[in-house]
């Protein structure tokens, strides 16, 4: 492995910061109401909406593992700046959806999702094993939480400039304006990526001895590895579902405007944020099986909570932004908690791939729930309205009800953790990274 001066290495972490300063800008388009505020301009459908929101997670799953399992072989940046030509690609077909029309406008975003998918992945796959010998054990911590708190806020910012942008008008070439702007930031990224050094090149012979399921299997054998993945794929799968509904109440129910719900995901990505700073602390201080089980309830908590907008003395908006800032405010803890295991788990073969298990769990739990909010809107399964005495709920409230419900059954399950736990929180490292 090619060692790094302390010169190179902090050269290497402003590289990484820009450059995934410039990545998210495009990661975050659904999270904070850009993609629903333009998809809907271009006349699709609260039903549309999830299933396009999950359509990148859905795709992961599939792709992952055996781009990771690739990384392995030929080498993690190669194959991640092809997969950065086919974001730019994906970016500059979701522009040109402002211009086609008819049934061509679906046929166009969808391209683009899926484009912007298989390089999304091909980059996803091996990102952490790509910093992993970048970053030394010893300060994983401070170089992970400087990394979140550093693109979060560069998120924070541009969305208050779009949402800006979208109160003082909310013509379709003022989307088209903010897609263009992420677009440069991508082709920017591109030669920002190109920098990062890889110091880690796998034995390639060794690889092509070893099958793609050979090596699944190796993984999974690791201890520890296979309950804590099961736990994170559970909680994921009853929690990733609300952000979508959240977004779509904001729309259908209480008719917020496009700049309050790009204001709202800003509370979201606010949340995101301080949830980084506060877990990263919490996972040091009393580990991660309290953090997880805290946030457990948390979840559930805050769910319910939205059921009593109407008592409330202030706005719905004031109300539903809380909600959003206090829900990713949990979901960062609950992430920063998960990565901590995984760094700590993965072995010093098969990285790529180790991590990429752990992400395509994560993302299958993404696209299930997207994919069950979809249908159920679109089949009209549910109630539109039901009332409780003198207040009136909706099927997302619905919706809403069973995920919480879940949530609450499923404290069983987190008995997976402690198992992991008290192996890794011995190990040189565990329980620091923060990504």
């Amino acid at each position: 492995m090619r060692m790094l001066t302390e010169e190179q290495r902090k050269r290497a972490f402003r590289t990484i910061i820009m450059t995934q300063c410039l990545g998210m800008l495009s990661a975050f388009l659904f999270h904070n109401g850009f993609y629903l505020n333009y998809f809907t301009k271009l006349g699709f459908s609260s039903a549309s909406f999830a299933w396009l929101a999950v359509l990148p997670a859905l795709c992961s799953v599939v792709l992952l593992l055996p781009f990771a399992f690739l990384s392995d072989r030929m080498g993690k940046l190669k194959l991640a700046l092809i997969g950065q030509v086919m974001v730019i690609s994906s970016l500059a077909l979701m522009l040109a959806a402002g211009w086609a029309r008819g049934p061509g406008v679906m046929a166009v975003v969808i391209g683009s999702l899926l484009l912007f998918c298989v390089g999304g992945s091909l980059q996803g796959s091996s990102w952490f094993a790509l910093l992993n010998p970048i970053v030394p054990a010893e300060m994983r911590g401070r170089f992970f939480g400087r990394l979140r708190v550093t693109f979060m806020s560069v998120n924070i910012v541009f969305t208050l400039v779009v949402a800006g942008i979208l109160k003082w008008t909310q013509s379709m070439g003022a989307f088209q304006m903010v897609i263009g702007i992420i677009f440069a930031a991508h082709v920017l990224r591109f030669f920002t990526y190109a920098r990062i050094p890889e110091l880690e090149r796998e034995d390639g012979a060794a690889h092509r001895q070893r099958s793609f399921f050979g090596a699944c299997a190796q993984v999974f054998r690791i201890p520890g590895f296979a309950p804590f993945n099961a736990y994170i794929f559970l909680i994921t799968l009853f929690t990733a579902g609300v952000p979508i509904v959240f977004g779509l109440m904001q729309k259908d129910v209480f008719r917020f405007s496009e700049a309050q719900i790009m204001m709202t995901g800003n509370f979201y990505l606010a949340g995101t944020l301080a949830g980084c700073g506060v877990g990263g602390r919490a996972v040091d201080r009393f580990g991660t099986r309290w953090v997880f089980l805290f946030t457990h309830l948390a979840y559930a908590a805050i769910i319910l909570s939205l059921m009593l907008r109407a008592v409330m003395p202030w706005s719905v908006f004031v109300h539903m932004a809380g909600c959003t800032f206090m829900f990713s405010f949990t979901v960062a803890m609950a992430g920063v908690a998960a990565t901590s295991e995984v760094l700590a788990l993965i072995p010093a073969t098969n990285k790529s791939l180790s991590t990429a298990v752990y992400m395509t769990l994560c993302n299958l739990g993404l696209a299930l729930p997207g994919l069950s909010v979809s249908r159920v809107i679109e089949w009209k399964v549910l109630a539109e309205t039901w009332q409780v005495g003198r207040f009136t709920f909706t099927e997302y409230d619905s919706i809403l009800i069973a995920f919480a419900s879940l949530i609450i059954l499923m404290l069983a399950a987190i008995g997976l953790v402690p198992k992991v736990v008290k192996k890794t929180q011995l190990m040189s490292g565990g329980g620091a990274p923060r990504v």
